[in-house]
């Protein structure tokens, strides 16, 4: 029977899933309990992105085989996909516990930190690892995030070089290598990682989405808010909002003492909300950069190009015939431009759909508005001005979820 679990073993390396599954299945119907396949099938699962099934197997065998420590290092992973930060740490601590042999299990603790901006620990975590295999590649990276966010770029440089050194051909460390140049401020070597890690394994989705920010961070405009996002990112959730709050309160205060400068910095603050899918659909004018985009982001950009039409349209028509219904129309196709921009902007499925059925409502909103115009020649009516509430408070709906889950 050890002989199904190798080839098991087998498949799973050449990604072939699905004859896997049939492999283990056909083992575990005679020894269900066999926790080396079991422990492949729930890898299997992870690898399918059905975590929910992966979820079950975890559970079920510690719930037999609770010293496991590999099914413990899983449940970590499952947590941690699911941003519980809290479950993941204390899953990952008793599997250490366990086995406090495994540079990995550290590496998946210095991560877990990581996500949750503990700069500081989760050094430590890298630093543990590297204790018991000075040449693992996932902690040298993940010393190098560490090291990165805690303001020593060189020592962050130097852990990749060296993780390099041992292995040249590794995607995830040039495709880490490409972010740091980013963040650095070279977007022309950054290119240069990420083309390299593509070329080496052309699925790695966190280094084509470098690749994509890398070709927009030609403009300097979008480099400035390259610089912001970076900025923002390494900030905990809240010191997030004590800066979005603040930004808030300083454009009220604007707006009373020096209109011009309420008017900029309001125009950054709704820049940050648009820059990328606009960038996006310039960057599709570009006969390479339109196949770096996702489905996704060529679907937000599709839409912000024709928001933006629309409302350049309505405006330009509103200016020569005067007629309330086409400043309505602007006003909508304008404001509208905010929640679209942003309708792929959480990770959680959950969030997504929030974000859509969130925009619906809005967008129905506008169209009533415009309607209701034609009717009472009132621009601003109740279902315009529900629109122009609703999208106010979307900023602040937007940036709770999505902080939530950074």
């Amino acid at each position: 029977m050890a002989v199904l679990i190798q080839r098991a073993q087998f498949l799973l390396e050449q990604g072939r899933y699905q004859d896997a599954l049939t492999t283990l299945r056909q083992h575990l119907s005679t020894s269900a309990h066999d926790t080396d396949a079991l422990f492949l099938l729930a890898v299997c699962y992870m690898e399918m992105n059905n975590e929910e099934e992966a979820a079950g197997i975890v559970s079920n065998t510690l719930s037999f085989a609770p010293d496991d420590d590999r099914f413990l290092y899983l449940q970590a992973r499952l947590f941690l996909n699911k941003n519980q930060f809290n479950e993941a740490i204390r899953a990952i601590g008793n599997a250490v516990a366990i086995n406090p042999y495994r540079a990995d299990y550290f590496g998946m603790w210095s991560q877990i930190l990581l996500f949750k901006k503990d700069y500081q620990g989760a050094l430590q975590k890298a630093e543990e690892g590297l204790a018991i295999n000075p040449e693992d590649e996932s902690c040298l990276n993940l010393r190098s995030h560490a090291l990165f966010n805690l303001g020593k770029k060189e020592e962050a440089f130097s852990d990749l070089h060296e993780a390099l050194e041992h292995n040249p051909e590794n995607a995830y460390t040039h495709a880490n290598l490409g972010w740091k140049w980013l963040e650095a401020g070279d977007h022309r070597k950054s290119l240069e990682h990420f083309r390299e890690s593509l070329k080496l394994d052309p699925t790695q989705t966190w280094a084509k989405n470098g690749m994509v920010q890398a070709m927009k961070a030609r403009y300097w405009l979008y480099r400035q808010f390259l610089n912001y996002a970076f900025f923002m990112g390494r900030q905990k959730a809240g010191t997030q909002w004590i800066i979005i709050i603040g930004i808030f309160i300083l454009t009220q205060i604007a707006s009373r003492v020096f209109f011009p400068v309420y008017v900029l910095l309001a125009l950054l603050a709704v820049s940050t909300w648009l820059i990328v899918p606009v960038s996006n659909l310039f960057l599709r004018l570009n006969p390479y950069g339109r196949y770096a985009l996702t489905p996704e982001q060529t679907n937000v950009s599709n839409w912000v190009g024709i928001l933006l039409g629309t409302g350049l349209l309505a405006a330009i028509a509103y200016w020569v015939t005067a007629i309330p219904a086409l400043l309505s129309l602007a006003i909508g196709a304008g404001v509208l431009l905010l929640p679209v921009s942003s309708m792929y902007a959480a990770n959680a499925p959950k969030s997504r759909r929030i974000f859509r059925w969130y925009t619906l409502a809005l967008a129905v909103c506008g169209l009533l508005g415009v309607g209701f115009t034609f009717i009472t020649a009132d621009p601003f009516n109740i279902f315009v001005t529900v629109m122009l509430i609703g999208v106010f408070l979307y900023q602040f709906l937007a940036n709770y979820i999505i902080s939530r889950e950074a």
